[in-house]
């Protein structure tokens, strides 16, 4: 209850906490890869998580994404949209753990806010390696932002931030763009560092939306035009571009 604002009622916040065992729940008939499971009551077919959420095959970049919203839920109000990463105790020992970590618990609370959010980010202030991490958190929970406004905050060095190219600045240099193209302000944003180092994972990931080619392969011939086009798409894909 410390990790709640005052006056929050639990049972409001986690509704699932207040159902009981129910013996005669359907299972999964034995045979099958989920034989024994708890499933629902056949409408659907398909077995549910606690909360009564479908399971969807939704990535990206390694992390899940919510499925589909029951009628007239939000994501600022009901039970969580799905499970929370578990929070580690101790400090991962590599840059590719911590980092990992600090990418899936961004994810989840931008999908999930109000009371299950509070919770959580009291949880990670209590775990003593993650104070050091907390600007890096709070920047990734950030609304998209206008251009403009993402062009404000370029060269502040905020906690929790990096200067971003919309055409990506080695690659473009690479290919034989001048640096005073790639360095003019129209193609520095500002936006959190966890996307930044998503936004750097997924130019290099095969990606079937660019014939099975990774967006710098598929860039790699193609005008300034063309690459400034797909920097913005993908700002508006993680969330840090309005659309």
């Amino acid at each position: 209850m410390r990790f709640f604002p005052p006056g929050v009622d639990v049972a409001k916040a986690f509704p699932a906490l207040a159902r009981k065992f129910n013996p005669d729940q359907p299972r999964v008939p034995a045979g099958s890869p989920d034989g024994g499971q708890w499933t629902d009551d056949g409408a659907g077919g398909g077995s549910l998580g606690l909360f009564q959420i479908t399971p969807r095959d939704n990535t990206i970049d390694g992390v899940q994404l919510a499925g589909d919203l029951p009628p007239g839920m939000s994501h600022n109000q009901g039970p969580p949209l799905d499970e929370p990463p578990e929070i580690p105790k101790q400090r991962p020992t590599t840059s590719v753990e911590r980092t990992k970590y600090l990418r899936a618990a961004a994810g989840w609370l931008a999908r999930n806010s109000g009371p299950v959010s509070v919770a959580y980010v009291g949880m990670m202030n209590n775990v003593e390696w993650l104070k050091d991490y907390h600007a890096l958190i709070q920047a990734a929970r950030d609304e998209p932002k206008t251009l403009e406004e993402l062009q404000q905050g370029v060269g502040q060095s905020r906690p929790g931030y990096d200067d971003h190219h919309i055409v990506e600045q080695t690659w473009a240099e690479r290919f034989g763009f001048v640096r005073s193209e790639i360095d003019d302000p129209s193609n520095i944003v500002s936006i959190p560092r966890l996307t930044h180092y998503r936004i750097t994972g997924w130019y290099g990931t095969p990606n079937v939306g660019f014939n099975g080619l990774s967006p710098r392969e598929y860039l790699r011939d193609k005008s300034w035009e063309d690459r400034r086009r797909v920097g913005l798409d993908a700002l508006v894909m993680f969330e840090v571009l309005k659309p």
